[in-house]
C-alpha cells in the first residue's frame, strides 16, 4: 500500500526492496516508449520521478543496513532501471542475428540478456556514487543529472556503444536540440534528468529549502537555451550550396543482397535509377551533381572492376560524381590480404578520385574482440561471427583538389559523437551510407537515423544519409529533416545540399566546457547543502 502525502516525495515504506526493483524495472521499460520510433518522450514525466521516489526511499532506510548492504542495494535499484531500458531499446540486436540464425543461433540468449545486463552496470554504479552525495532536498534532481551524464560518458568510453542515452529522447525537441553544438550529445542526457524530473519532485517535495533558489536557476538555464534554439537557425538563416545530391535507395533484403543468382539483377537495379536520375534536369545549374549508393552497394570489388560503373559514368558530364560503399581488398607481406569496408567517388571518366576506409567497426560483426583470447575457445567456432576486416585509419583521401569532399562515415560510425575530433572541418557535409537491412522494422533504422541529427546539429553539417534499405534522406546543420525515405522502400530523390554553418563551439572544444560546467555546478551545489546542514546544526 502506498502512502502519499505521508513523507517527501512518494516514500513507498511498505515494499519490499525486490518490489521496488521490479519497479524500476517497469519504470526503465517504459522509458524506451520515449526513443523513436515512437518519440512518447512525455512518460518520462513520470518514470523518472518513480525512479527518484524510490531512490529516496531507500536512502531515508539506510541507518537500517551496514554501508556495504547498503551500496549493495543501490547498485541494484539503479541496475533494475538500466536493464528494463536496455532490455527493451536493444531488442533489434537480435533480429540482425537473425538474418545469419545458422552462425549466431547460439548468441541470440546472451546478446538479448547478457548486454543489457553489461550496460546497466553503469546505471548501479551512478547510483552507488548519487548515494555518496545524495541531498535530501530538491538539489538532488541536479545531482543525478550530473552523475547520469558521467556514467553515460563512462559507458560509451569504456563499451565504445553510445547507443541507447536517455538523453536521445529530446532529439525531436529542435530548440533543445541547438545547444548540443555548444555542449555536445550528453548534454540532453543533463537536460533530460532535470526537465521530467522537476515537476514531480517540486511538488511532492516537503522541503523548502533551496527551493526557490533551484527553481529560479533552471528557469533561467531554460530560457537561455529556448533563446539559443530560436535565434541560431535565424542568425545564419536557409542557405543551400550549389551542389545537388541524388539518393539511391535500391531496397535490397539482406538475404537476397549476396544471393549469386541475384547479384547482376541488384547491381542492374542501382545503375539504372542512377541513370535515370542522371538524365533528369541535366541542364540544371548546379556546379556538382553526386549520385551516391550505400554501404557495400553491391559484392563486387569496385576498384577490381570499373567496368560496372561504365555503363553510369557515361551518361554523366564533368560536374557529376558516383560515390559508393564497396569492399576492398589489399595485399600485405607473405601474400595476406587485408579486407576493408569501403567509399569509393569515381569521376565522369570512370576514374576513382577518392577513398575511405572504414575506422570504427562493428564487434563481432566486422572483427573479432579479444580474438587470441576468443580463439581458444574453439568449440563456439567464434572466427565464423567475425568478417575480419581490417579497420581504415583517417579521413577520405581524394586525388582531385577541386573536389568538395565529405566526411565520409560508413553505418555506425554515425553514432560517435567525438569520431571528427580528429579531422578538419574544410567539408561541406558528412556522408553516411549503411546497410541498415540488418536490422529489419525494429526500432533500429529509426535510432539510427535520429543519431545522425545528432552529428549535424553537432557539427553544423549538414548529413545525407543513405541506405541499402533502412531510412535515407538529407539533414541540414540544424537538425531539421529536409527529405526522408519510408522504411524498407525504395527510395530514389534529389535535393539540393544545404549549406553549413561556422565551426560549431563543440568542434573546438569537445565536451570539455559541459564537464567544467558540470563540476562547477557540482561544487557549488555540495557547499550549499554542507552549509545547510551546519547551518540546521547550530
Amino acid at each position: 500500500m502506498l502512502k502519499l502525502m505521508d513523507f517527501n516525495l512518494i516514500k513507498v515504506t511498505n515494499l519490499s526492496f525486490p518490489k521496488k526493483c521490479l519497479i524500476n524495472f517497469l519504470m526503465g521499460s517504459l522509458s524506451v516508449l520515449s526513443l523513436e520510433p515512437l518519440g512518447f518522450y512525455l512518460i518520462l514525466f513520470f518514470t523518472i520521478p518513480i525512479y527518484i521516489f524510490n531512490f529516496d526511499s531507500l536512502y531515508d532506510e539506510k541507518n537500517s543496513y551496514s554501508r556495504k548492504k547498503f551500496l549493495l542495494k543501490c547498485f541494484l535499484l539503479g541496475l533494475s532501471f538500466g536493464y528494463g531500458f536496455y532490455l527493451f531499446s536493444l531488442y533489434w540486436i537480435n533480429i540482425s542475428l537473425l538474418n545469419e540464425i545458422e552462425v549466431y543461433y547460439y548468441f541470440l540468449l546472451p546478446s538479448l540478456f547478457l548486454i543489457p545486463l553489461i550496460l546497466s552496470i553503469f546505471y548501479g554504479l551512478s547510483a552507488i556514487i548519487m548515494s555518496i552525495f545524495y541531498p535530501r532536498n530538491i538539489t538532488r534532481i541536479f545531482i543525478i543529472s550530473i552523475v547520469w551524464t558521467i556514467s553515460e560518458y563512462s559507458r560509451i568510453n569504456i563499451t565504445d556503444f553510445p547507443w541507447a542515452q536517455i538523453g536521445h529522447s529530446l532529439i525531436k525537441v529542435n530548440i533543445i536540440l541547438q545547444s548540443v553544438s555548444i555542449f555536445g550529445e550528453l548534454f540532453l542526457t543533463t537536460l533530460t534528468v532535470i526537465i521530467f524530473s522537476l515537476p514531480l519532485v517540486l511538488i511532492f517535495d516537503k522541503s523548502h529549502e533551496l527551493k526557490f533558489k533551484s527553481l529560479l536557476t533552471t528557469l533561467f538555464i531554460f530560457i537561455g537555451i529556448i533563446i539559443f534554439g530560436l535565434s541560431r537557425p535565424e542568425s545564419f538563416g536557409d542557405r543551400n550550396e550549389n551542389i545537388e545530391v541524388n539518393i539511391i535507395q535500391p531496397n535490397i533484403k539482406q538475404k537476397d543482397k549476396w544471393d549469386e543468382k541475384l547479384v547482376q539483377i541488384n547491381t542492374n537495379k542501382l545503375i539504372s535509377a542512377t541513370i535515370k536520375m542522371s538524365k533528369k534536369d541535366k541542364d540544371k545549374t548546379a556546379e556538382e551533381r553526386y549520385f551516391i549508393w550505400p554501404e557495400t552497394a553491391t559484392p563486387y570489388l569496385i576498384d577490381e572492376n570499373l567496368h560496372i560503373t561504365t555503363d553510369v559514368t557515361k551518361n554523366m558530364s564533368s560536374k557529376d560524381y558516383l560515390m559508393l560503399g564497396s569492399l576492398r581488398r589489399e595485399s600485405e607481406k607473405l601474400k595476406i590480404q587485408s579486407i576493408y569496408n569501403s567509399f569509393f567517388i569515381i569521376d565522369h571518366k570512370n576514374k576513382i578520385i577518392g577513398k575511405y576506409d572504414k575506422n570504427k567497426l562493428v564487434p563481432f560483426g566486422e572483427y573479432l574482440p579479444l580474438g587470441r583470447l576468443l580463439s581458444k575457445f574453439e568449440f563456439l567456432n567464434f572466427e565464423a561471427l567475425s568478417g575480419n576486416f581490417s579497420n581504415g585509419q583517417g579521413g577520405i583521401i581524394t586525388y582531385e583538389h577541386n573536389l568538395k569532399s565529405p566526411h565520409v562515415l560508413i553505418c555506425y560510425e554515425i553514432i560517435f559523437s567525438k569520431f571528427l575530433h580528429s579531422y578538419n572541418q574544410n567539408t561541406n557535409f558528412i556522408l553516411n551510407v549503411t546497410n541498415d537491412a540488418w536490422f529489419g522494422r525494429s526500432s533500429g533504422p529509426y535510432q539510427h537515423f535520429s543519431m545522425s541529427i545528432l552529428r549535424a546539429v553537432e557539427r553544423g553539417l549538414p548529413v545525407v544519409r543513405v541506405a541499402n534499405t533502412g531510412i535515407s534522406g538529407v539533414i541540414d546543420p540544424y537538425g531539421r529533416v529536409i527529405i526522408k525515405s519510408k522504411l524498407n522502400t525504395e527510395y530514389y530523390e534529389s535535393a539540393m545540399l544545404p549549406q553549413k554553418t561556422n565551426v560549431t563551439f563543440y568542434t573546438k572544444h569537445g565536451y570539455n566546457f559541459l564537464f567544467s560546467i558540470l563540476l562547477l555546478c557540482f561544487l557549488l551545489i555540495y557547499y550549499s547543502n554542507k552549509k545547510l546542514i551546519s547551518k540546521r546544526n547550530r
